[in-house]
């Protein structure tokens, strides 16, 4: 899971067994306690970020147009806009990102020796910060 601020080009990232929101969350503390929160977050439509069950009769009463998912709903009480990108496009600047680091970060990382995702989240404390300077 990745992230890259806009404003300043920071870059950071874990790895997880799967995109879900319990790694969405850790993954998203883990950015907060480094950097602070964000006035917005540029997510995907998967199911982890964009809920998509069928709304409550209560909901709808309330005049939502759909449930939030629990990390929109997390985000909302900590008052961060959740922003749903509708096309790859849309999410060029994280996908352009993600490219450059399965180019440069896993030749590194293979040139480490590095055969587990233990190994690779240590690495990449150590990598991104030289990465950011860099880039």
């Amino acid at each position: 899971m990745g992230y890259i601020d806009d404003a300043t080009n920071t870059v950071h990232a874990r790895f997880y067994d799967h995109e879900g929101t319990r790694p969405a969350f850790d993954s998203f503390q883990r950015y907060l306690r480094r950097y602070g929160i964000p006035s917005s977050v540029y997510v995907d439509q998967h199911s982890t970020y964009k809920a998509i069950q069928p709304l409550s009769l209560e909901a709808q009463l309330q005049g939502l147009q759909r449930a939030p998912s629990q990390f929109e709903r997390a985000l909302s009480e900590l008052g961060v806009e959740v922003i749903h990108a509708y096309s790859p496009a849309a999410k060029g600047r994280i996908e352009r990102l993600f490219g450059t680091l399965q180019d440069r970060l896993l030749k590194e990382m293979r040139l480490q020796g590095i055969k587990s995702q233990h190994q690779a989240n240590t690495f990449l404390q150590h990598y991104l910060p030289q990465h950011n300077r860099r880039f």
